[in-house]
């Protein structure tokens, strides 16, 4: 599950990371959520990385903030995309967000 998260993660991190670069067109007034949102889907990343080896309840805690920053960047994502890529990054991240959450265990589901 760990490597699954990361590779959900780093997928939203690059696109994030082309929006902030301005390979993707965003919102002027996006900048600073955009940058927001990045930095809390990598502190969520990590925060599911550093629970490896600990319990099922903490590991569930951390899969549970990473969703959550996941849904976040959508968010951000569907205000601030401007680009004519708009509905296919809108459709790549909702995939990726519902590939995420199926892994997750069936007891720790958002």
């Amino acid at each position: 599950m760990r490597f699954t998260a990361q590779r959900h993660a780093l997928v939203i991190i690059g696109a994030l990371a082309l929006v902030l670069a301005g390979a993707i067109p965003a919102a002027a007034d996006c900048a600073s959520e955009l940058n927001a949102s990045q930095q809390s889907l990598e502190r969520t990343r990590a925060g599911v990385a550093a629970t490896a080896a600990s319990s099922d309840a903490q590991k569930c805690a951390a899969q549970r903030r990473l969703y959550a920053a996941l849904v976040k960047v959508r968010e951000v994502f569907t205000r601030c995309d401007t680009g004519a890529q708009k509905e296919k990054n809108f459709a790549q991240l909702t995939a990726t967000i519902d590939a995420f959450k199926g892994k997750m265990p069936p007891g720790c589901r958002p």
